[in-house]
């Protein structure tokens, strides 16, 4: 079995996409076991409780479907924040500051502890669209560098559709 996580932009994607069925009829066949954080779903609940969709005609509150989606795709594999998980962060962000990131540490943060996790925790991918931050140039180097340092393995970062295509096979 292949552990992997999504980061909380995958979620959204999903939903924005209507690929819900196709996930929910998927994902159970595939040889993945998709992995959450404390921090990921603390996201899903931040958004905004009025933000709706319409879907098969009826109005639909994102915050609800997301929560649902990961939920079910999570099951019991909800990995918490341990004090080596935001340490690892912390180390990140200092590599980050150096290497001549310019992003304030509440912006970069959580991406850092949920890349972070994923790192302790020993999954081999990381599903991001997340370029800004938690993919940047300054962000892979400096989880590069700390990783190589502290000869942890560093997760492999892959897009949405390298997800709906990995979940696909047979």
């Amino acid at each position: 079995m292949k552990r992997e996580l999504l980061d909380s932009n995958i979620y959204g994607k999903i939903i924005e996409r209507m690929e819900v069925d196709f996930m929910l009829n998927n994902l159970p066949k595939s040889n993945i076991i998709v992995y959450g954080s404390d921090i990921i779903r603390k996201e899903l609940r931040d958004t905004p409780k009025e933000k709706i969709m319409l879907s098969e005609n009826k109005k639909k509150k994102i915050r609800i479907l997301l929560l649902n989606l990961y939920d079910f795709i999570v099951k019991n594999h909800q990995l918490k924040t341990t004090d080596a998980v935001r340490e690892l962060a912390d180390a990140y962000y200092i590599a980050y500051k150096k290497l001549g990131g310019f992003k304030a540490r509440a912006e970069i943060i959580n991406d850092f502890m949920i890349v972070a996790t994923a790192t302790i925790n020993k999954l081999e991918v990381v599903y991001s669209e997340d370029s800004k931050t938690m993919l940047s140039e300054d962000s892979v180097k400096s989880y590069e560098l700390v990783n190589s340092i502290k000869k942890l393995g560093t997760p492999k970062f892959k897009s949405y559709e390298e997800f709906k295509d990995e979940i696909s096979k047979k």
